[in-house]
């Protein structure tokens, strides 16, 4: 009998339990602000006791500050604790913590790690030139988190809206917004001063584009061109004359002075 409990002991401690996480121990999804620290924190149980890991959901390395400028990258992460100082909006992602014990089966968390910053535009071409009658593109590059509203103004007036005249539209992925402003059949009326407009709960930004007229600029640049060339022909003329000028009254005084020799010498 003695022999038996003996034996249900040894098996029921030498017994093995698959991982399980526990989620009041465990970190809830993070809201931060860019350049805070922030740390994320997975908890498991089982036996042997499990391995906590770390990965991105999306794939990509987790980045690691290491010093003011120094950046590593990692595809994985050992630790039941996960560190990130001065956080920066590279590090926002989605972020799995699994447990394993080499018991199956291994189990996860998936951890949302949001930061925060006012929105910043970016105008990849900020002087644009198009022909008249064409269709026109503008386009601006917006990073921000909360998510933003956006929009577009000709001359700071009033909002641009979608319609026959203009094209308005955004793709979005996490914190990187793509703004496209499309205006259909340019002409001299659209050319101006546009600016694209981000904002959120954290500050607003913009961004500035000048769209001038091609037909319009040549045609400054060719009547430049002629005038200049009238001018230079005009000038030449005058240079020409003063010249012939010059070699008559020459020719008129060299006359008059051997007149006089010879008169001086007759007497």
């Amino acid at each position: 009998m003695e022999d038996g409990f003996s034996n249900y002991n040894t098996l029921m401690t030498s017994s093995v339990v698959p991982p399980d996480i526990l989620y009041d121990e465990t970190s809830a999804d993070l809201h931060v602000q860019e350049g805070e620290n922030a740390t994320l924190v997975c908890k498991a149980t089982g036996n042997p006791r499990p391995r906590i890991t770390w990965r991105r959901e999306d794939g990509e390395p987790i980045l690691l500050r290491r010093g003011p400028r120094d950046v590593i990258k990692v595809d994985t992460f050992n630790g039941s604790q996960l560190h990130f100082w001065r956080l920066d909006r590279r590090q926002m992602g989605a972020f799995l913590c699994i447990a394993s014990n080499d018991v199956p089966p291994a189990v996860s968390k998936r951890i949302i790690l949001n930061v925060n910053f006012a929105p910043v535009v970016k105008v990849p071409n900020q002087l644009l030139g198009a022909p008249l009658g064409t269709d026109v593109q503008l386009e601006c590059y917006v990073e921000a988190f909360p998510n933003t509203i956006n929009y577009w103004v000709k001359n700071r007036g009033e909002m641009l809206l979608d319609g026959p005249k203009y094209s308005i539209r955004e793709n979005r992925s996490t914190y990187k917004v793509f703004m496209w402003l499309m205006i259909r059949s340019f002409g001299r009326s659209d050319i101006g001063t546009y600016n694209c407009v981000s904002t959120n709960s954290l500050g607003r930004a913009e961004g500035t584009l000048r769209l001038y007229g091609l037909a319009e600029a040549a045609r400054g640049s060719n009547s430049q061109t002629k005038g200049g060339s009238l001018d230079d022909h005009a000038g030449s003329s005058s240079r020409l004359s003063s010249s012939l000028t010059a070699l008559l009254l020459s020719t008129a005084l060299s006359a008059v002075r051997l007149t006089t020799a010879l008169c001086a010498r007759n007497t």
